[in-house]
């Protein structure tokens, strides 16, 4: 078992009442907690189309939107 294997089970074992108390001990072991430069989800609406904007009648017109 490695070291990390044997922490994810030491820590599987406290009871809920520690847990508080074991985060505390270990938070200045890893930092504070990093945050994404953006949330994942920006970018998955690309279409590769620059002008999309432009074009939105003419989109919503071919999906038959407001039909």
């Amino acid at each position: 078992m490695t070291t990390r294997e044997e922490l994810h089970a030491l820590i599987d074992r406290v009871p809920d009442d520690d847990l508080d108390a074991v985060v505390q001990t270990l938070r200045p072991f890893v930092g504070p907690a990093s945050r994404p430069a953006r949330p994942s989800f920006i970018g998955m609406g690309r279409s590769g189309h620059s002008d999309t904007s432009a074009r939105a009648d003419e989109i919503l017109r071919e999906t038959g939107f407001g039909e």
